[in-house]
């Protein structure tokens, strides 16, 4: 029981970072992203583990190092930068661009009205 839950927690965890990727409530390269998913890698690994499910283990335990070294490459640049405050907030999501206002009226409809007839 307390192996799924750990399983299903991580799943949850990795699904929902990169659900806050995708909608702008987070960088790929902030913390709290790295941090989610590297949680999220160890408990699905350590879930895995649990049933004997190797691959599953494996896999997770990957997305967890991918995370911990992104985590750790984003502190060491946040270190780097000398004198810069650090804000940990993330950056708002630019605004996406907008599509022109669409023609109601396709130009393949546009055609001259036949004024007489021969």
């Amino acid at each position: 029981m307390l192996a799924a839950a750990m399983g299903w927690i991580g799943t949850v965890g990795t699904i929902s970072a990169y659900v806050m990727l995708s909608r702008g409530y987070v960088n790929a390269s902030s913390v709290r992203y790295g941090v989610l998913n590297l949680l999220g890698g160890l408990l699905g690994a350590a879930g895995s583990t649990a049933y004997g499910a190797w691959p599953s283990v494996a896999s997770n335990l990957i997305w967890a190092g991918v995370a911990l070294q992104s985590v750790l490459v984003t502190l060491h640049a946040r270190r780097e930068l000398p004198g810069a405050l650090i804000d940990l907030a993330p950056e708002p999501a630019p605004e996406p661009p907008r599509a022109p206002a669409a023609d109601p009226w396709p130009d393949t409809l546009k055609m001259p009205a036949i004024v007489g007839a021969a």
